[in-house]
């Protein structure tokens, strides 16, 4: 893997899913420690989401899922003990508040568990109970939720904006900023397994400093 220095796209939303996001966004101010950073992550997995469809090619429903995902995936640092991620992922399925479908519920709840450490796999149960097709969602998006979320590892919203080439062996993931990302940029390839995994493309990450 490599990370190089070397800029942009802009959000493109779903107007129809506006009053859902809100009162998920609602649930999570009341257990997200740093609604900044759930924010952030949400900006830069759909900058990913946007850029890499031809990769992907998911749907408006499926970035519905991702981006209520990177709102709640750290709701679970709200509760005592470690394994956040799992802690998550318990709290969406016990929730009756979320305007969500059963289906929508599980995916949501399996992208936050799968966020970080451990990716998807047929071991875990309720990873395998899905159908096929379930399954390469939660897989795909889970890809994208990583290293979105890593690209704010220092949870200082380094990341304005988001652009990526896609290529026969690699993608490069060009990021602009204003500083200097050497965490966001570590963490973001060593979150890119999944990624690399599922699209048996190299992730690479370059790193702009807007001028």
């Amino acid at each position: 893997m490599r990370c190089r220095r070397m800029q942009q796209n802009t959000l493109s939303g779903d107007g129809s899913m506006s009053n859902r996001l809100e009162m998920i966004r609602a649930f999570a101010a009341g257990y997200s420690p740093d609604q900044d950073h759930d924010e952030q992550v949400m900006k830069n997995a759909l900058m990913l989401f946007d850029q890499l469809t031809p990769l992907h090619a998911l749907s408006g429903e499926e970035r519905f899922l991702l981006q209520a995902a990177a709102i709640l995936h750290d709701i679970g640092w709200s509760q005592p003990g470690g394994a956040h991620n799992k802690t998550g992922a318990g709290m969406i399925r016990r929730d009756s508040t979320l305007p969500l479908k059963s289906a929508e519920r599980e995916i949501i709840a399996l992208l936050v568990r799968y966020h970080r450490k451990a990716p998807p796999s047929l071991q875990q149960r309720r990873f395998a109970e899905l159908d096929q097709g379930d399954r390469e969602r939660v897989q795909k998006l889970a890809s994208l939720l990583r290293i979105a979320d890593a690209l704010d590892r220092s949870h200082q919203s380094l990341v304005d904006t988001i652009t990526a080439t896609i290529r026969e062996d690699e993608v490069i993931i060009h990021c602009s900023s204003g500083s200097e990302g050497y965490l966001e940029c570590d963490y973001a390839l060593e979150r890119s397994d999944l990624f690399t995994t599922l699209f048996s493309r190299e992730v690479v990450i370059d790193w702009r400093i807007a001028p």
